[in-house]
């Protein structure tokens, strides 16, 4: 599923940046398509570690993931195994005979889904054993006795294999033939909350504070939940009784009511779950050496969604260091810090090491057999990638060279109102930074469009910065000319840094038609001349 809908699953939490209900919504969604709270965990706690969910967001989507979980759960409680041969036999069949695209994937989805269905008939069957077992009926009568005993047996079920939902499926198949009680059951769903918890957690030790924050934050609302919830599972079993014959329906209702209930719940408390977590996890050390890559691995060659989510990760950290060297730059130039600007200018050295990382690792991976999305997010990498070393060329030669040119304008300064329209050029130019991380990441449409409206309006200020600085030097004919050449040259610089920021949003709307054929207005005469082009704006980025 995750190959097949990698990019729109993607897009679905990158869209979630700005609106906590979204992003449960979001949650919930990819959840029911990925079959698997702890994926979606995995996938925003990557987010979040990258900076592009806030961990408020990140907590928000594991909320409506954990109740996506649920739904899929009451789905599957249908006796659907008939199903499962039509599935295997369609999608085999659309996998192995379509030319590739769309097809392609449906043959892949449908055939996950039947295997899926496969794999929990089988389980049923391999508990045959366990459900008529004398010993299994004694050690659930035992537990009967002992709730907590209970959750924490089904607590280590659910870690050991990974998945909250075939815990909770094979409590359902234990439940169905009267060999567990219905209590029992519950305080084993509860377990299994706590359990399906625990594996993002320890996948996430390893990684950076704002990664391991959601994770941690998701397994301490489940067990506060677990804990408040224990108490009232006698009295919720009967009261859930009357309302459903099958034991199976009422351990799925309990099951995505706790978890609703939960979400509602926990909801407003998400600021403060986000501080406590922050002050359990300790503050992370730096990484000493930012010109080993990290995650350049050629054996995902094998998932091209894996190698391509790897090639991002790179991506995302070369443009932190070209933020950090843009960030730096200004500081060097506000305050006339040559050493600074030096050291600014060898960082362009780390930059492009790590594009040669990336490129020579998306050129193997391009050898591979590649579907037609995964051929075209390939040369969206490399493209974006390609803008962040252009960048880094610029900040390294132009804009660092014009730093180092104002000791030798000696007794001239800066007059106020230019440095007034070069900071007013820097500050918007730096927030856009992470805005085109953003989209790179998400494909978002909305950003897009957001990032394109921020290119225009600052082209805007910039040619009215450039008219105030020429009035200035015709005003005063004693203005120095070098200094005022390196003032001009610094405008063009940010303007043509700005321009490789909002390339990334062209491919972007170009694939969802939201682009013009072309900016020139055609006039009668231009029907011969320049007839209309179909398709594409082809995107200058020295506009």
């Amino acid at each position: 599923m995750s190959e097949s809908w990698g990019s729109e699953i993607r897009s679905a939490l990158g869209a979630s940046l700005n609106n906590r209900f979204k992003a449960f919504l979001s949650g919930l969604g990819v959840t029911m398509l990925l079959q698997s709270s702890s994926a979606t965990a995995l996938l925003t706690s990557s987010f979040s570690g990258q900076g592009i969910l806030t961990t408020a967001t990140a907590l928000a989507i594991l909320l409506g993931a954990d109740v996506g979980t649920t739904l899929v759960a009451q789905v599957l409680t249908f006796d659907l195994s008939a199903l499962s041969p039509l599935l295997i036999a369609l999608g085999v069949a659309l996998f192995t005979y379509s030319s590739g695209g769309r097809t392609r994937d449906i043959g892949r989805l449908l055939l996950g889904i039947g295997m899926m269905l496969l794999a929990l008939k089988l389980i049923v069957t391999a508990s045959l054993p366990m459900r008529e077992s004398l010993i299994v009926q004694q050690i659930f009568v035992a537990l009967g006795e002992d709730l907590i005993l209970a959750v924490i047996f089904g607590a280590i079920i659910a870690w050991a294999s990974h998945s909250s939902l075939a815990t909770v499926l094979l409590v359902i198949a234990l439940a169905s033939t009267k060999s567990l009680d219905i209590t029992v059951a519950f305080a084993f769903i509860l377990g299994a909350n706590i359990g399906g918890a625990i594996p993002p957690f320890i996948a996430t030790l390893g990684a950076n504070r704002t990664a391991r924050q959601p994770p941690l934050g998701n397994l301490l609302f489940r067990i506060c939940g677990v804990v408040i919830t224990l108490p009232f599972v006698s009295m919720i079993a009967n009261g859930l009784s009357p309302l459903e014959v099958s034991h199976a329906r009422q351990i799925a209702n309990f099951h995505m009511l706790f978890n609703i209930t939960l979400a509602v719940f926990c909801f407003p408390l998400i600021n403060h779950m986000v501080a406590l977590t922050a002050r359990m996890i300790p503050e992370d050390k730096k990484v000493i050496d930012e010109m080993q890559p990290r995650d350049l691995d050629r054996s995902a060659f094998e998932t091209p969604l894996v190698a391509l989510v790897n090639a991002e990760r790179e991506v995302l950290r070369m443009g932190e260091v070209v933020e950090r060297m843009f960030r730096n730059s200004f500081i060097a130039l506000k305050k006339n810090d040559h050493q600074l600007a030096k050291r600014s200018r060898k960082m362009d050295q780390v930059v492009n090491q790590y594009y040669d990382n990336v490129k020579h690792y998306l050129t193997a991976l391009a050898r591979e057999t590649l579907g037609e999305k995964e051929s075209r997010r390939c040369n969206e990498i490399l493209s974006f990638a390609t803008n962040l070393e252009h960048i880094g060329d610029i900040i390294s030669g132009d804009l660092i060279r014009n730093i180092l040119r104002k000791k030798l304008v000696p007794g001239n300064k800066m007059s106020p109102q230019d440095r007034k329209d070069i900071n007013n050029l820097y500050r918007p130019v730096l927030s856009t930074f992470q805005l085109s991380l953003s989209v790179f990441t998400s494909s978002d449409i909305a950003m897009a469009r957001q990032l394109l409206a921020r290119k225009y309006k600052f082209i805007k200020r910039e040619k009215k910065a450039v008219t105030n600085h020429l009035q200035k030097i015709r005003d005063d004919t004693h203005y120095d000319s070098q200094l005022s050449a390196m003032q001009l040259d610094v405008l063009r610089d940010l303007r043509r840094i700005n321009s490789y920021q909002a390339a990334v949003a062209y491919p972007i709307l170009e694939e969802a038609g939201q682009l013009r054929s072309s900016r020139l207005r055609r006039s009668k005469s231009d029907k011969v001349a320049f007839p209309r082009v179909k398709g594409t704006m082809k995107a200058s980025i020295s506009s």
